[in-house]
């Protein structure tokens, strides 16, 4: 009798054990399966800088007395995040500006830039700090106009237009990137991040007018690197 009380608790004890097991296997089953499936939807703004390739233009504009375009631009972006479990996807809109002067010459240099970007989150710390691995394929325009002020414009010449140039060029980008993001710990809201990208330059287009022909036009090759601070909201 008591041999059969002792199997009679062992069979219960597993029984409760096998249960209590099988319960938390379906319950992280559960939440593993509800991280990959709810998604979330943010928006931010950004603030870059950029470490470019100096232009293959650039030595025609020296030898016409135009300033070189800088290196170092600085970016505003915004972008829209999508959040669905460990992975993440990005389109974001930059553009920059920039202006140039020396003597009586100058440039002035416009350029927007879509991207759209895959990140997997692949290391998440105790304080829900995130690091990221990914890639993006970006379409960018650039539009560089240079001028001599020195030149006039006669009104009563229809055929004095000044001396002025405006060119565009349009590259594909492939973009490795990685990214840090901070959240709170409490609420598990992102707060900031900080994202670096190396925008791999993969079409090599010529400059183009869309009012005038050009003759022996250059291809920009270059590359270059992207900093971003990215501020959800």
């Amino acid at each position: 009798m008591k041999t059969s009380y002792t199997t009679l608790v062992f069979l219960l004890v597993f029984a409760l054990g096998y249960s209590q097991n099988e319960n938390e296997s379906q319950t992280d089953a559960s939440k593993t399966e509800n991280e990959n499936s709810n998604f979330k939807l943010d928006y931010y703004l950004g603030f870059g800088m950029l470490y470019t390739d100096a232009l293959d233009i650039n030595p025609f504009l020296s030898e016409s007395n135009v300033p070189t375009v800088r290196r170092f631009p600085f970016e505003l972006s915004f972008g829209i995040t999508g959040d669905f479990g460990r992975n993440r996807i990005d389109l974001d809109f930059g553009f920059y500006n920039q202006e140039r002067e020396r003597d009586e010459f100058g440039h002035k240099v416009n350029s927007a830039q879509l991207t759209l970007r895959y990140l997997r989150n692949v290391i998440q710390f105790e304080n829900n700090d995130r690091i990221f691995l990914g890639a993006g394929l970006s379409y960018m325009t650039t539009e560089l106009e240079f001028y001599d002020k020195s030149d006039d414009i006669d009104l009563n010449d229809p055929g004095n237009f000044g001396d002025l140039a405006k060119l565009n060029n349009s590259q594909f980008h492939i973009s490795p990137s990685i990214g840090y993001s901070i959240f709170d710990s409490d609420d598990n809201e992102e707060f900031v991040r900080i994202q670096l990208s190396y925008d791999i330059n993969v079409t090599s287009d010529s400059w183009e007018s869309d009012y005038a022909r050009v003759n022996n036009s250059i291809s920009e090759a270059g590359n270059r690197f992207r900093l971003q601070l990215i501020l959800p909201f």
